[in-house]
Parts: structure tokens; C-alpha cells; sequence
């Protein structure tokens, strides 16, 4: 390579980041950025939003279904269904009820942290507990009724009630 020829690459470079300077000095390109960036932090947190309500109607769908299935059961064996009984009673408690009391041995855990997708050791726990009772306490509810109330398969909800039923008993002398 010649002297000419790295002269010509080197007044090349320097051209190209005088350009690349006065472009982002304009500001107009950043400005765009700028606003972009804040039009997907608003996306986002509707999104979440949405997230949330849909998690909401999940499971009040879930206990509406139950109670429909309980008056269902009823009527089929010929018991009269009461106003009252279309409400959980002390029998079969709300499904955040049960998630509350679950989760009250458990600080720093809450019902997000429960459903999210995230794998973390300190989730586990929490996680299977609430299955646990949720379907202890209200065996009104099907496995993959349970499954989505948790966003999980209903495979991972009879995994759970498994686990803990064949757990060997602790024998002590």
C-alpha cells in the first residue's frame, strides 16, 4: 500500500466522522430517539396494566365458574341452591384468600411474584404452597382451572399436589 493511497483512506475517515458528529449535534435524530424511547416506556406500562386486569378477570372467571359448577352439582342431586350459597362460604374460601393467608408466611412474596414466568428459588416455595391450598381448599376446582389461575400447565399444579401427598412422612424415634 502507498503513502497516496493511506493519505486518501485516512482524509476518507476523517470525512465520514465529521459527518457522524454533525448529524448527532443537530439533535434531530436524538430528539426522535428521545421520543420513541418514551413512547415504549408508556407502551409498557400499559401493558402491565392490561397484564394485571387480565390476571384479575382470570380469576374472578375462576370462581365464577366454581359457583357455577357448585349450583350445577346441586341442582343435578336435587338440593335447592340458596342466593347465598352462589358465594364461597366458609367452606370453599376466595381464591385470594387463600393465596393471602398462604402468602403471609412467606414476607416479601407477593401474588405477582407467584404468576410471573420467573424461576427464582425464593418463588418455588411460595408458589407450591398456594397451588397446595388452592386445591386443598377448594376441590370445586379443576387441575387446569387451577393451572390458569396460576398461569401454569395442569401438569405443574398436579406435580405439586403429587410431591407433597408421596412425600415420605418424617419418622422420628
Amino acid at each position: 500500500m502507498t503513502n497516496s493511497e493511506v493519505a486518501r483512506q485516512q482524509q476518507h475517515y476523517r470525512a465520514v466522522r465529521e459527518r457522524l458528529v454533525r448529524a448527532g449535534s443537530r439533535g434531530g435524530r436524538s430528539a426522535a430517539m428521545a421520543e420513541l424511547h418514551a413512547e415504549v416506556k408508556e407502551l409498557t406500562a400499559e401493558n402491565a396494566a392490561k397484564a394485571r386486569r387480565i390476571a384479575t378477570l382470570e380469576t374472578d372467571l375462576a370462581d365464577a365458574e366454581a359457583r357455577l359448577l357448585a349450583q350445577a352439582k346441586a341442582l343435578l342431586t336435587g338440593r335447592r341452591v340458596a342466593e347465598t350459597d352462589a358465594e364461597p362460604t366458609d367452606d370453599r374460601p376466595a381464591i385470594d384468600t387463600i393465596v393471602a393467608d398462604v402468602l403471609a408466611d412467606f414476607p416479601g412474596v407477593s401474588w405477582e411474584d407467584v404468576i410471573s414466568v420467573r424461576r427464582e428459588r425464593r418463588l418455588v416455595k411460595p408458589r407450591h404452597a398456594c397451588m397446595r391450598a388452592v386445591y386443598e381448599k377448594r376441590p370445586d376446582l379443576s387441575l387446569p382451572r387451577i393451572g390458569r389461575i396460576f398461569r401454569r400447565d395442569h401438569t405443574t399444579v398436579l406435580a405439586v399436589v403429587k410431591s407433597t401427598s408421596e412425600a415420605p412422612a418424617d419418622i422420628s424415634d
